[in-house]
């Protein structure tokens, strides 16, 4: 075993922050209960100085949940286990206060929103936890006034927290801890279901929080990409040890460490880093566009109009080439999926989708993209009839979805959704692929053959007898997906298929979606992740207010700016560097593998 915290670099900052420490962890180590003989942490140490922002990265089951548990003294006293060492917070010791007496200096916004909602309406959960600290009504409607209002969700705040989509549900638990004003505070993934400027946003107003008022931020996120603007040093987790700790750009230039325990570059540092492994790269590794841009330049000729790299026929761009133009029919084939004047308006009165007419082709790979509450998810659940249009029709292979049911449908159209624990009930994992078969009324040898063949495709063979709540979010999300796939759906809708899961597992996930699509699965994602759009998919829709504004290939979609800056999505960091080179690299480039291509030819 590692000593704790080796391979921890120097000269980033930590003595600035031991003379004013704020967090401070002496050799923690924990095993949960019932599973002493496993540590999830072994032998942190690590000190975080009053107003810092503090981000911890890690691959799944690394530790990092864990270790904001313990930084709020959820870990040990509600979570109990075996813990060694020493956690302090605000000269606290987390062992010997409770979590309530804590919340006066630390909140905690965890991975999966709906574990925090408490209120009836949006302001009331907002309000709930600073009733209970008795502060003044008159700032209790203030902080809640304000904490809505950063969070964009000023007026919703009669709004039932369990209409709010995904990413609203994470906004308001954001704002129900930063209403507390702590002084420190500790986010565990909390961006992961926002749109790409809903995280910005988020991120500028933890930078504000930290700037106005001094809070100290430990933010764990699974992707580089957000954070490294925002946060002073990095801490790298691999299976429960420290295993780096430095500033933003010594971690980014240990691309081979990062690679290794799983955790994905932001895409200008890993362009950079592939050219260096052709020699095509010299120096530190870049942070952003205008660090990798001059560099890059410097690759081709001195007179700018003859590249030393072009973009090889037949490189490789992550997506597999499609015929005929997208969205348009394809004579004498019946389209996967079609809507027609599509409106709906769920009970309460809220209008959310307005007319939408949309043409899927058989082995089509879409994204739909668009804003919290901009109708993806209420249009996506139309393609298997879980909702029936207030007006309009949807078609799946010629059959209006209003004349099946749910149940008729599933074994054609396959739902996977965005919270697995809305999908997953069985007592074990093998149980839970087998039960879709079983109501299809499949024979027992045949179904016996899918799950263990499903089992092996998604690597989750040795878990067949595992209870599906007690594995981690990742493997709930693959055990999700196998249970529709096992089914041999001709359609396969997916509800953010890699929000919550690591770059590893991302990659495992994408690759098996990619090789079905391949053998001719039509394949929808809905996803706020626009370098996975740009990666594997061949067409965008974007959706804003409940209509369609765009709608083609990914390099087309990526160049109306200001139709993506109103529906909070921004184009790949990959395509801004590519249009930074001013014209040396193809502009039909939307991905890290194309763009990879382009510049290590030659």
């Amino acid at each position: 075993m590692r000593s704790p915290g080796s391979g921890a670099l120097a000269g980033s900052g930590s003595d600035e922050a031991a003379r004013d420490t704020v967090v401070a962890i002496e050799d923690l180590s924990f095993a949960y209960r019932g599973h002493e003989d496993r540590a999830v942490l072994r032998g942190i140490n690590l000190q975080v100085g009053r107003g810092e922002i503090l981000g911890i990265a890690g691959s799944t089951g690394s530790g990092k949940s864990t270790l904001c548990y313990a930084l709020t003294g959820i870990v040990p006293h509600s979570l109990g286990g075996r813990l060694s060492g020493r956690v302090c917070v605000a000269g606290v010791d987390t062992a010997t206060a409770t979590v309530a007496e804590l919340t006066r200096w630390v909140s905690l916004v965890m991975q999966s929103p709906e574990s925090q909602i408490v209120g009836l309406t949006v302001r009331e959960d907002v309000e709930f936890g600073l009733e209970n600290i008795a502060l003044e009504p008159a700032e209790i409607m203030e902080r809640a006034s304000w904490a809505l209002r950063t969070v964009r969700l000023d007026g919703f705040d009669d709004r039932s927290p369990w209409e709010l989509s995904g990413g609203q549900k994470q906004r308001l638990a954001i704002a129900s801890a930063i209403a507390f004003h702590p002084a420190v505070l500790v986010l565990d993934n909390p961006t992961a279901e926002l749109d790409p400027l809903g995280k910005q946003e988020v991120l500028e107003t933890l930078v504000a929080l930290n700037v106005e008022l001094g809070t100290t931020i430990v933010i764990v996120d699974q992707e580089l990409q957000e954070i490294v603007a925002h946060v002073s040093r990095i801490a790298l987790l691999d299976e429960g040890e420290l295993v780096a700790l430095g500033s933003v750009r010594e971690i980014l230039d240990r691309a081979d460490l990062l690679h290794r325990i799983g955790i994905r570059l932001p895409e200008v540092t890993e362009v950079a880093a592939r050219l260096r492994q052709v020699s095509r790269w010299n120096g530190p590794l870049p942070i952003d566009v205008s660090e990798a841009r001059p560099q890059l330049l410097a690759l081709f000729s001195d007179d700018g109009r003859q590249p030393a790299a072009q973009l090889p026929a037949g490189a490789p761009t992550g997506r597999p080439a499609r015929p005929p133009p997208v969205g348009r029919p394809i004579a004498g084939v019946e389209p996967a999926l079609r809507v027609e004047g599509l409106h709906f308006t769920y009970p309460g009165g809220a209008r959310v989708l307005g007319g939408i007419s949309l043409v899927i082709e058989p082995g089509a790979f879409i994204a739909l993209m668009g804003s919290n509450g901009a109708g993806k998810t209420t249009l996506a659940k139309h393609f298997n009839g879980l909702l029936r249009p207030t007006a309009g029709a949807v078609y799946v292979h010629g059959v209006d979805t209003r004349t099946r049911t749910v149940a008729q449908l599933a074994p054609i159209v396959g739902y996977v959704f965005q919270n697995p624990d809305h999908q997953v009930f069985s007592e074990t994992v093998a149980r839970e692929l087998a039960f879709g078969p079983q109501n299809l009324g499949w024979p027992a040898p045949r179904i016996d053959e899918a799950v263990t063949r499903t089992l092996a495709d998604l690597g989750l063979t040795e878990q067949a007898d595992a209870q599906p709540f007690f594995l981690g979010l990742a493997e709930r999300k693959l055990l999700a997906l196998g249970s529709t796939l096992i089914m041999g759906p001709d359609i396969l809708v997916l509800d953010e298929p890699a929000t919550g899961a690591d770059h590893l597992v991302s990659l495992r996930i994408m690759r098996y979606i990619s090789e079905l699509h391949r053998r001719g699965l039509t394949v929808a994602i809905i996803t706020h992740d626009v370098a996975l759009a740009a990666q594997y998919t061949d067409r965008l829709i974007v959706v804003r207010d409940g209509r369609i504004v765009l709608d083609g290939p990914p390099a087309e979609v990526f160049r109306h700016e200001d139709e993506l800056r109103a529906s909070f999505i921004r184009p790949p960091p990959t395509v801004e560097l590519a249009r930074a080179l001013e014209g040396r690299v193809s502009q039909e480039i939307t991905c890290v593998d194309e763009l990879v291509a382009a510049l290590a030819a030659g």
